[in-house]
């Protein structure tokens, strides 16, 4: 019976977080004043229609990020444009659409092979897919997901692995190549670092999930100095109940 209640409970749950009222609520948490209410509240629209069956983001080939991120970049990407993904999905279909070079890393072979797939059924020339699995790391224990120096991810079961030649992937490139770099895999911060010199002047840098501070916690002065901030809030995203931060930086 005590199952029961939990597993209704849990339902119940997830039913108010897809209402909204619960948006609303999540607009109040994270607005601060009227003006920025009023603009969260105008993506109730999306969010709620991206819950239909059937839609996701390989599906509607988006980025899975909160809504002002992606209007950002749809007003800012360019055809001539050069990206790198650590992580790929929807992002990968809609920069492959949208730009003239794509590269994604990616750690988990099954989702490689059907990212894979899905590019080459959508006959996009443009891609260049990277599968980089993590080693083993005996120094693990002493190392930290928080220090970019330390390749690890903070992902529960991944405690004892290295991300050093998954986030080491964009240094084949030259300094100044992207024009947009896309850090939603793993060991964030060691990716972000890796990235930073390989973004061209005006280059984007774009951190998803960064309500987890410590993703940029050791590039407060290098973005402050190198890069200015051009969206960087609690927001909706699709197919998600909860509202999460995206960061998008452009280098100086």
């Amino acid at each position: 019976m005590g199952l029961f209640r939990s597993f209704a409970a849990k339902n119940c749950y997830m039913s108010w977080k897809n209402t909204s009222a619960y948006f609303t609520f999540q607009c109040v948490r994270y607005a601060g004043n009227i003006s920025n209410f009023k603009r969260l509240f105008a993506y109730y629209g999306r969010w709620k229609n991206s819950f239909k069956p059937g839609r996701n983001s390989v599906a509607d080939e988006l980025p899975w990020l909160n809504f002002p991120a992606l209007d950002f970049l749809e007003q800012y990407i360019q055809p001539d444009f050069k990206v790198f993904e650590f992580g790929g999905g929807g992002s990968t279909l809609y920069f492959c659409k949208k730009t003239s070079e794509v590269t994604t890393v990616e750690d988990h072979a099954a989702w490689f092979k059907t990212l894979t797939d899905t590019v080459k059924a959508k006959n996009n020339q443009n891609w260049n897919g990277l599968f980089i699995a993590p080693e083993p790391d005996p120094q693990a224990p002493g190392r930290s997901h928080i220090n970019p120096d330390d390749f690890k991810s903070g992902a529960k079961g991944l405690e004892d692995v290295s991300y050093e030649h998954y986030a080491r992937a964009i240094d084949a490139y030259p300094d100044q190549y992207f024009d947009l770099v896309l850090v939603d895999g793993r060991a964030r911060p060691s990716c972000i670092q890796q990235s930073v010199p390989k973004l061209k002047s005006g280059g984007l840098l774009v951190v998803d999930n960064t309500e987890r501070s410590y993703y940029l916690t050791s590039f407060k002065e290098k973005l402050g100095n190198q890069f200015e901030k051009m969206v960087e809030m609690f927001a909706p995203v699709a197919y998600t109940p909860d509202f999460i931060m995206t960061s998008i930086y452009k280098k100086r």
